[in-house]
């Protein structure tokens, strides 16, 4: 501006805001003085006022307090409040501290309780925040994996929205966990509600008439007798569809996932010696994957985990492999891949699905609902 000149004072002027706005907390003297030191070494050398600013800022910008967030415990209480807010603001908005929080970071005000959760608040109510519900939700859900893809044997105005319906599974599970965040509910409502989020082409996938759009909004679900899915996150077509996405497994998939998960219960990895599930194969024809698996407990080295991770998986029967719900299951399915999509086909006889189970502590239960 016009109140710069070509003079010390206002190189250290600028060199100061610029090192404060880019480190986001105030600069001690000799913080400063480093960079301006170097400032004036490159006007000796015969560098313009703009260039020599311009090489030091560059300068402040490799230093550790720009790349790195400060330590809300760091023995000096000015850096460990602006630490507050500098790990709040990127948390929560993924951008540095505006000027609110700066001001009371610089009042020494981050760690009132009352203000720290005014603070969040706020900040979650901020359409920024989207920045930290999608990889929040994206690490924690594990949903970076692809949600299977039916080419094959559904209605063909199904196919008009294809394209779209993966972007909407995924989306019905990032907007629904803000949702809870922004209303504050309860936290069993993360398994357990009367809601979701959904738009048309969701709306379209589970029978849902009335609801035009391809915004996502809150949706009463029908009673649990017209949608047994009923509402949080294990009944989101886009997780269960994506745990099929490895393969024919799903059902032990599902369950791994849940303990990972949901109950932070995971379980050790497979051993290496023992062979893989092929339901496929030509020794297992005409058994059913029930039966497969109560045949891979009888090995002590899988019983385990398999005790554990089966009747979760199983309880998730009546999911079908796009994510909507099902009565009825076949025999076995085919599937195919082509040009990197898989194509599932139903074969053999069809039975109604057997969701039951028994979980390690004895307790049984027939339907996904229990």
């Amino acid at each position: 501006g016009s109140e710069y000149r070509d003079d010390d004072a206002s190189a250290r002027r600028l060199l100061e805001l610029w090192m404060q706005r880019a480190w986001r907390r105030p600069v001690t003297d000799d913080e400063q003085e480093k960079f301006f030191t170097l400032y004036r070494q490159l006007r000796s050398d015969g560098l313009s006022f703009d260039e020599a600013l311009r090489a030091a800022f560059q300068s402040v910008l490799m230093g550790g307090p720009f790349r790195y967030l400060a330590s809300p415990s760091d023995a000096n209480p000015v850096i460990a409040q602006h630490a507050i807010a500098s790990r709040l603001s990127f948390m929560l908005v993924g951008a540095p501290p505006d000027r609110e929080l700066r001001e009371l970071a610089a009042a020494g005000k981050l760690r009132d309780p009352k203000t720290l959760d005014a603070q969040v608040d706020r900040l979650l109510a901020d359409p920024r925040s989207d920045a930290f519900f999608r990889p929040f939700v994206t690490q924690w859900l594990n949903m970076n994996q692809p949600i299977t893809l039916t080419m094959s044997h559904f209605k063909k105005q199904d196919f008009r929205f294809g394209r779209h319906l993966k972007d909407s599974m995924k989306e019905e599970t990032v907007q629904y966990i803000a949702r809870l965040f922004e209303d504050n509910r309860p936290a069993r409502e993360l398994v357990s509600s009367e809601w979701t989020m959904m738009n048309d082409i969701l709306a379209v996938h589970y029978g849902y008439p009335n609801i035009a759009g391809g915004e996502l909004r809150r949706v009463e679900l029908k009673p649990r007798d017209d949608d047994p899915r009923g509402g949080g996150v294990l009944g989101h077509a886009g997780i269960q569809s994506m745990l099929c996405w490895m393969g024919d497994n799903w059902v032990i998939y599902r369950g791994s996932w849940t303990l990972n998960h949901i109950l932070d219960d995971p379980p050790p990895p497979p051993p290496l010696e023992v062979p893989e599930l092929l339901p496929f194969d030509k020794a297992n024809e005409g058994k059913s994957f029930r039966e497969l698996l109560v045949q891979h407990q009888e090995d002590s080295k899988c019983s385990v985990c398999h005790k554990k991770m089966d009747p979760l998986g199983f309880a998730f029967q009546n999911f079908d492999l796009s994510g909507r719900w099902r009565n009825v299951e076949h025999q076995r399915y085919h599937r195919a891949e082509l040009d990197g999509k898989i194509e599932w086909r139903g074969e053999g006889d069809t039975r109604p699905v057997d969701a039951a189970g028994t979980l390690p502590r004895g307790e049984r239960f027939t339907s996904f609902r229990e």
